[in-house]
Order: C-alpha cells, then sequence, then structure tokens
C-alpha cells in the first residue's frame, strides 16, 4: 500500500518537473528575443566568421544570448556559422533568429555604370560587396582568366555590361567575375554580334 502510494507520488513530481522543464524549453525556444527598438536590424556576416564572432554581434540586438545559445547549439548553427546579409525582425523568438541565419542570407543589388579602368570598376563593386577592391582587381586582370577569352588586361573592363545584378552580399572576387562573365555571354548572343560585326564593332571595343 505504501510502496504504492510512494510510486504514485513520484511520478507525480516527475511530470511536475517535466512540466515546468517543458515550459522552460518552449519560452527559450518560442519567445520573442529581441532588444532593439526598430522595425528591423540588417546584420552582415563576414566570411569566415566564428559563432563567438557572431554572438558579438548580437549581443546588443539580443535580449537572452544564453537562451540563443541553447538553440543555436540544438539547431547546428553554432558549429556551421554561414556568411551573408540577414534581416532580424523585432519580436523574433531563438528559433526565427537561428533559421534566419542559418537560411535567409538576402541578396543584394549590385549596380555600376561605365567605368574607364578595372581599377575605378572594382572601387565601385568593392562598396557594395564583401570582397574588397584588391580582389577584385586581381580577379578581374588574372591572365589565366583573361587568355582562353582571347583579352588582354585592357580589354578586360568589356566583359563588365553597365547594370543592376543581384548577388549575394558575400560573393567573392572570383564569383563576382564569373558571374559578369555569364551576364557577358549572354548579352553577346549571335544576333547582337552579327549586328555589331556590321557596324564595324566588336564586343570588346
Amino acid at each position: 500500500m505504501y510502496i504504492k502510494k510512494f510510486l504514485i507520488l513520484a511520478a507525480l513530481i516527475l511530470l511536475a518537473f517535466g512540466g515546468i522543464f517543458a515550459v522552460l524549453g518552449y519560452r527559450m525556444i518560442f519567445s520573442p528575443n529581441t532588444q532593439f527598438e526598430k522595425g528591423e536590424v540588417i546584420v552582415y556576416v563576414p566570411t569566415g566568421s566564428t559563432y563567438t564572432q557572431v554572438r558579438e554581434q548580437l549581443k546588443d540586438l539580443i535580449q537572452d544570448l544564453d537562451a540563443f545559445d541553447f538553440v543555436a547549439n540544438r539547431k547546428g548553427y553554432s558549429q556551421k556559422v554561414r556568411p551573408g546579409k540577414y534581416r532580424l525582425v523585432k519580436g523574433m523568438n531563438n528559433n526565427d533568429l537561428v533559421n534566419t541565419l542559418r537560411s535567409n542570407n538576402l541578396p543584394v543589388n549590385v549596380t555600376f555604370n561605365n567605368q574607364e579602368t578595372i581599377a575605378l570598376l572594382a572601387g565601385r563593386i568593392a562598396s557594395q560587396i564583401e570582397a574588397d577592391s584588391t580582389s577584385l582587381v586581381g580577379a578581374m586582370n588574372d591572365a589565366a582568366f583573361l587568355k582562353p577569352l582571347g583579352l588582354s588586361q585592357d580589354q578586360a573592363i568589356s566583359l563588365y555590361i553597365p547594370n543592376t545584378y543581384r548577388l549575394r552580399w558575400n560573393t567573392s572576387a572570383i564569383e563576382f567575375r564569373e558571374r559578369m562573365l555569364q551576364e557577358y555571354n549572354k548579352f553577346w548572343n549571335d544576333n547582337r554580334r552579327d549586328l555589331a560585326k556590321k557596324q564595324g564593332l566588336s564586343p570588346e571595343q
């Protein structure tokens, strides 16, 4: 009789503790955890960032960093930080925050007009994506890249057609160069090349 009562009491205590932990766990995951006043903020996570560095960026934006750590560890984000541009919305919970930083890398509009030199173009692009002007100049003037295309360094600027392009903020210099080559080949289709030849021009001019 006493054993039965003891087991029932023990079961009730375990259920109570289980309920408490369930409530705490739910709050850690799904309770709002932002502390910025604006409706949203943009966070840039540079390539190669560690979780500690991301956490440092977020410390003034998040109320409870320990709760954020708990969710980030559970969802594997703390072991696999992803670079990019991210929008955090006021009132997001930890689950939303981690999911955003894992998979909602926002594209950016990269715009440039006619530039006289690769260096000037690189400076314009570097102000819009993560890659710096030095790495961009190196990638765009790379002889190993230009030679198969039949271009010299003096002609390299012709590959970059002025327009607005949708790219990831963390696009590298080589990724930018390759994307612009794709756009160049798309623009200079057979019809445009034939028309240019009739006018005594070439795409490289």
